[in-house]
């Protein structure tokens, strides 16, 4: 099989990680067994996924591997921290890949995102994309520490909702507030539709993030 688009992978794993959710909440209130092993393979096939849609063998073997993993895990009754880790460890792998490219000598990646959508995104959008870059590093460490901190001291309702859906409208709400307000503020540049400007972000391999 093919190899799939940036786009459709990038819909693929976010759709996948929206599933685990659902079903790591559900393990982690109702703290049955069956739920805690399904909702470990559901957090395993979000980045194996896509190799598995492609018929990539190690994909396969690696997924067959977790399932086991995930059942040995559940019987010998260490699920939770593998159930609340993911909403820790991703945010701050997340904070550390927008922050880590404001470094000298780097390009911040929405820089970079945007060039590579349009190579003459005028200078006072790139000079923006660069606030975007600091405002999502922020963004995703604090969700990082308030994640970390529910799950030391919060009963695990508490932090199911705020990991498994609050997590996800503020990041929701903070996309489409973006981007209202960066139509407004820039109105007389052209933009791309709400739809056509989440295809852009899916589909971009901005390379140049490495280097100025």
């Amino acid at each position: 099989m093919s190899p799939l688009s940036p786009s459709s992978r990038s819909w693929l794993v976010a759709a996948s990680f929206v599933a685990a959710s659902v079903l790591v909440h559900f393990a982690v209130t109702r703290e049955t067994p069956l739920l805690e092993k399904i909702a470990l393979i559901a957090l395993a096939f979000v980045p194996l996924g896509a190799g598995m849609v492609e018929r990539v063998p190690r994909a396969w073997i690696a997924f067959g591997l977790a399932c086991v993993l995930a059942w040995f895990i559940v019987e010998w009754g260490g699920a939770a921290p593998f159930l609340y880790l993911p909403s820790i460890v991703i945010p701050a792998m997340l904070a550390w890949i927008f922050g880590s490219t404001l470094r000298r000598g780097r390009t911040p990646l929405v820089t970079a995102i945007a060039l590579a959508a349009r190579p003459q995104t005028p200078a006072c959008l790139v000079a923006y994309s660069r606030s975007l870059t600091v405002m999502w590093a922020a963004l995703f460490a604090a969700i990082t520490l308030w994640d970390a901190a529910l799950a030391l001291f919060a009963p695990h309702a508490w932090w199911s909702f705020v990991a498994n859906l609050a997590n996800h409208l503020v990041i929701g709400a903070t996309v489409g507030g973006e981007y209202a307000y960066r139509r407004l503020r820039f109105r007389d540049h052209a933009h791309p539709g709400f739809l056509e400007y989440l295809r852009i972000v899916a589909s971009a391999h901005p390379r140049g993030a490495r280097g100025s």
